[in-house]
């Protein structure tokens, strides 16, 4: 209106119309308390500026691989490859970030696990092709190497045990894929624990807004230091989303594993070298625990002197709730730590010192052949549970019909010649689902050679076991047949 009125007034030959001057703005007193929020919002931003440069966006190319029984079998018979198997497959997106100005990147297992070919993408749009260091899924940790010319951007980890609830923390990721995306909360809680498929837990839960494809992505605390890396959401719905509950993997716990992933390619496990059951609160003894039922000789229990039905019930003051709690504690610590144990014996209440060895070193002391395993080609077989899955690291496919665990594979027979591994989980024979071993002795009845779908390290693989012995019926359930 006030440009018309001017264009008016010079047609009609008037003065040269002024500009209008406005009153200045009225600028409110900023009150301590508006102050503060400022300085918050500032600090915010400040923050996301510094930290996103040295973050990632991980594009993972996935495709079936075949096996060597397999790629034997279409070389002999000169048949084709399946289509999936060498230019197919999928992709996925997760997040990371950059440890080390030489280009060395934390993320999840379950992010790369399987992967083929890995690519990262800057914050400045810069794209390289990235190389895995090592994996480890018992705590779904896994460390590439960026292919490309360094110094990278890159941040520290900071130190995840002074963490406390209440204390605000920032994400970083890619939800949805929605690139370098910031969000904010707090602490909600440390320790959370049997949450997720990953055996070693020792999570902190958040309320910042984190989503699927921020899987990997660093959580920082507000010295934009990283103290944990984002790895799980609770969602109660059927949709994966945000529903203001997610856990990070501690950084005390990341930088242990990259350490030793980097220098030994294997993760050292902390051992005690005892079996336990849970022992349940009751009315007369409300509080729970860990019944040993088992010392293993010349362990670390039996040199502390513990003995079979001591009740563990706290491990360096956290309360243990059962077996679970107490082993899920133990093989989050470094091998040689000492760990302050609070037991009951009896009507005693004790304090007794023990330090950790090599869980691999103890050998499997909390491992017996589940009752109704059987053998088929080789394997022996039985329906997989997370707590199998979980010994044997390798962490089953969300579906309905989760498979059948291979425990152990003899030599020189059908299996291992396919390939296969103790720990492999089966998931389809012949092209169909083994929701239970019947349905297995019904895709393999009459025949002596078999396809085999089969998950390993987060992809689906093919194997081909020929010179079966030809069924023609189940065994007698529960009996391992040989």
């Amino acid at each position: 209106m006030l440009h018309a009125i001017a264009a008016l007034i010079l047609c009609t030959g008037a003065a040269v119309a002024q500009p209008v001057k406005l009153p200045p703005a009225q600028e409110a007193p900023r009150t301590p308390e508006l102050a503060t929020a400022h300085a918050l919002g500032s600090a915010f931003a400040d923050l996301a500026e510094q930290v996103a440069p040295a973050t990632v966006h991980i594009e993972v190319r996935k495709v079936r691989p075949l096996s060597t029984g397999m790629e034997q079998l279409l070389r002999d018979y000169g048949l084709p490859s399946p289509p999936d198997t060498s230019t197919g497959g999928g992709t996925s997106t997760g997040s990371g970030v950059i440890v080390s100005p030489g280009g060395r990147v934390v993320t999840n297992h379950h992010v790369v696990g399987g992967a083929t070919r890995t690519t990262v993408t800057l914050h400045d749009k810069r794209s390289y092709e990235a190389r895995l260091v090592g994996s480890d899924p018992r705590t779904d940790v896994a460390v590439l190497q960026i292919e490309g010319e360094g110094p990278f951007p890159w941040v520290k980890f900071g130190d995840s045990d002074r963490l406390r609830v209440g204390e605000w923390v920032v994400a970083l990721g890619h939800p949805f894929d929605f690139q370098f995306t910031v969000t904010a909360g707090i602490v909600s809680a440390r320790g959370r624990r049997n949450l997720a498929r990953d055996e070693i837990q020792d999570y902190i839960q958040t309320d910042a807004a984190v989503n699927p494809g921020s899987s990997g992505g660093p959580l920082f605390n507000l010295d934009g230091e990283i103290i944990g890396i984002n790895t799980a959401i609770f969602n109660p719905g059927a949709v994966a989303a945000n529903a203001g509950i997610s856990f990070a993997i501690p950084a005390n716990m990341v930088q242990r594993v990259l350490g030793e992933l980097a220098e030994t390619g294997r993760v050292a496990r902390g051992g005690l070298g005892l079996v336990t059951k849970d022992r349940p609160a009751t009315p007369e003894n409300p509080r729970p625990g860990a019944e040993i039922t088992r010392v293993v000789p010349e362990g670390p229990a039996e040199r502390a002197g513990l003995r079979r039905g001591d009740v563990i019930t706290a491990v360096g003051g956290e309360p243990v709730g059962g077996s679970n709690d107490l082993r899920g504690i133990v093989l989050a610590t470094a091998i040689q730590t000492d760990l302050t144990l609070s037991l009951e014996r009896g009507d005693e209440l004790l304090t007794l010192p023990v330090r950790t060895r090599d869980d691999r070193d103890l050998g499997q002391t909390d491992f017996t052949l589940p009752e109704g395993a059987v053998e088929w080609g080789g394997l022996i077989l039985t329906p997989v549970t997370e707590d199998l899955a979980a010994r044997f690291g390798n962490a089953p496919p969300e579906r309905e019909h989760p498979g059948l665990i291979v425990l152990s594979v003899a030599p020189a027979s059908p299996g291992a010649a396919a390939g296969l591994l103790p720990g492999d989980i089966l998931l389809q024979v012949q092209g169909g689902d083994l929701p239970s071993v019947e349905a297995l002795w019904e895709r393999v009845k009459g025949r002596r050679s078999a396809t085999v779908g089969f998950w390993r390290n987060g992809g689906e693989n093919l194997a081909i076991l020929g010179g079966l012995e030809r069924r023609d019926g189940a065994p007698p359930k529960g009996q391992p047949q040989r």
